[in-house]
């Protein structure tokens, strides 16, 4: 587990700096090109002319033309050399140390590397208890929720589940969360509408994913599971409680002996 730690911790890292590091090599291609299409070094191949524009990009002396365009580069490629790396090297420093926004970027790190997984939307009581009855159970689970700050979301985070902060209406949340991927998606927050809309998103993103709704009443979650065309379950956790409620009663009234009177 620490190593696949260790390993997200730094494909995190190269993430980060990809796009300045991209940038750097199509500067040197750019400039191994205009020098191979100017003849700067006639008898140069393309692979020596990109060789000879990384020297010049880190500072090191290196015998040019006398062209005064090919002078600039001297000043323009180290200067760009400069800009990009320090602006990579600057964000990568940003994210690590700013740990709200890095714990971000873990937590969709570690999702993406996730298959067959559930995806539980809304950390309350009934999302919080799910998703810690799941990962105790040995699954994958990836939780979505709109406050960073809450205490289920903290808990959750520290006993390792990824928790994906934002909208779960919104599609680029639920592709943060991998739902692509992704076998089963709860639905539980305290809002009806935004759960019924998330399930819509869900399935539009993931046709194959068992997508299971909370409703808050009986009728209303019977009605909307015989409405919606598409494979979406809708369950009242409330209506599902009393149900158990009223069994584990009944079986204790019939399990207890029934009192007898005695003749005196």
């Amino acid at each position: 587990m620490m190593l696949r730690a260790h390993v997200l911790d730094f494909w995190l890292l190269l993430r980060k700096i990809a796009p300045n590091a991209t940038a750097i090599l199509l500067v040197l291609l750019g400039a191994a090109l205009f020098f191979q299409a100017v003849e700067a070094w006639p008898e140069a191949s393309l692979l020596n002319c990109f060789v000879r524009a990384f020297y010049l990009m880190i500072g090191e002396a290196i015998e040019l033309p006398d062209a005064w365009y090919l002078e600039v580069l001297v000043f323009l490629l180290p200067l760009a050399g400069v800009l990009l790396a320090a602006e990579g090297v600057i964000s990568a420093t940003v994210l690590f140390l700013n740990k709200s926004r890095r714990q971000g970027e873990w937590n969709m790190v570690v999702a993406s590397t996730y298959k067959g997984h559930t995806v539980i939307c809304g950390m309350g009581q009934l999302g919080s208890v799910l998703c810690e009855g799941l990962h105790s159970a040995g699954r994958e689970v990836v939780a979505v929720d709109i406050d960073e700050d809450l205490p289920t979301v903290v808990t959750a985070r520290r006993r390792g589940i990824p928790v994906i902060i934002g909208d779960m209406s919104q599609p680029d949340t639920l592709a943060e969360a991998n739902i692509r991927h992704a076998s089963c998606v709860i639905l539980c927050s305290g809002d009806d509408l935004a759960n019924l809309e998330a399930a819509i998103a869900a399935k539009e993103l993931n046709p194959d994913a068992e997508v299971h709704v909370r409703v808050y009443g009986k009728s209303l979650a019977d009605r909307i599971s015989a409405a919606l065309q598409q494979d979406i379950h809708t369950f009242s956790p409330y209506a599902s409680a009393a149900e158990m409620l009223l069994s584990q009663m009944n079986s204790e009234t019939t399990d207890s002996p029934s009192p007898r009177q005695t003749a005196p």
